[in-house]
């Protein structure tokens, strides 16, 4: 059986399935656990289908490209911040390993979650996996985990917003940072996107949850 690969210090964007709004759908936090499924794409990443905790589900793309997951197993939600963890210099992190996401990485996701990317295929067929591989690229890209395609329409798309002021910012968009297992085998694990709400939203969660709190091959680039 074909498993598509996909990195797992990967970075992926979320998508509620069936919801209206980019701040509508419950969020994730610290301490749920995640399952992955197969989706458009064919480029080693693409869409994927991000359970939270067994109950609703996203479409995600992957970001970095230097870590694995797999759809057998579950993964652990251990940070949500704005940026990946342990991401090499040379594919943008910092000197502690963070590598903060790109405005037009945010961009692309948020208009990507509306419903509303403008030349994506939403429709079912050859054209939502051409858009799926053009949109995972245009991430990697901006995440400099490959060389970035100017000529990639979703990387012209989200540079124009960014230089025209018409977009600034991550907006509602954050990190998973994820690992899988616990104490003698626990593996960091593919970091994927996530929508947050707004901080006083985030205070008020806080109230009410603070009790709370494989078969695979390497992407090559």
């Amino acid at each position: 059986m074909s498993v598509k690969s996909f990195a797992i210090a990967a970075f992926a964007l979320v998508l509620g399935i069936g919801s209206q709004s980019a701040v509508a759908s419950p969020v994730v936090v610290a301490g749920d656990t995640v399952t992955f499924g197969d989706g458009p794409g064919t480029t080693g990443g693409g869409e994927f289908i991000l359970t939270i905790n067994s109950v609703w589900s996203y479409i995600t793309f992957c970001l970095q490209r230097t870590e694995y997951i797999d759809y057998s197993n579950t993964f652990n939600v251990d940070s949500v911040n704005p940026y990946t963890v342990t991401d090499p210099a040379v594919n943008g992190g910092d000197g502690s390993g963070r590598d903060f996401i790109s405005e037009q990485t945010a961009f692309l996701y948020t208009q990507f979650r509306k419903g509303t990317l403008a030349g994506y295929d939403y429709s079912a067929g050859a054209g939502r996996v051409a858009s799926a591989n053009a949109l995972q690229n245009a991430f990697w890209g901006f995440e400099q985990e490959q060389a970035l395609d100017v000529n990639n329409p979703f990387v012209i798309l989200a540079n124009n917003a960014v230089n025209s002021g018409a977009w600034s910012g991550i907006g509602h968009v954050g990190v998973l940072n994820l690992s899988r297992g616990g104490r003698n085998n626990y593996t960091e694990a593919q970091d994927q996107l996530t929508l947050v709400p707004e901080p006083v939203t985030m205070a008020l969660l806080g109230l009410g949850l603070g009790a709370v709190a494989v078969r695979r091959r390497r992407v090559r680039g």
